[in-house]
């Protein structure tokens, strides 16, 4: 599954987010990732939820961060829940410019049973085609 959380800054999407990880882990069988551009929700979080501070790592562009996010997936088969918080911040791209790397999370998400949470700043009245299906 894939839910995208998708509105203009300020609207609550981070909030909401977090609310949703800490939620899951409780009741998971598997690891909740929270992947993140900066360390400031990482006291936020449950203790029980992996962390990724991107920034950590040398990853450019939608499609780097899609090969990060195959190697996140293939390297532990336990992992239940991703969540991708400002995911236009994270590649910094434009929604519009997506559409393959939502069809790689589609099969990431697909064949390895993991679930998608992501936000992406915009206004609503302008949202990609192709993202909508996952609102």
């Amino acid at each position: 599954m894939v839910k995208v959380f998708y509105g203009k800054k300020g609207t609550g999407k981070t909030k909401h987010m977090l609310d949703s990880a800490n939620g899951l882990v409780a009741q998971s069988k598997g690891n909740v990732i929270y992947i993140d551009d900066s360390n400031e929700l990482r006291l936020k979080l449950d203790h029980a939820i992996r962390f990724v501070n991107i920034l950590d790592y040398p990853v450019k562009g939608a499609d780097a961060f899609l090969g990060f996010l195959c190697g996140i997936a293939s390297q532990n088969y336990d992992i239940e829940t991703i969540f991708i918080d400002g995911l236009t911040y994270i590649v910094e791209q434009g929604a519009e410019e997506l559409n393959k790397f939502f069809d790689g999370i589609d099969q990431i998400s697909k064949g390895n049973n993991v679930d998608f949470y992501m936000s992406i700043n915009g206004d609503e009245a302008n949202t990609p085609e192709f993202i909508k299906k996952y609102l």
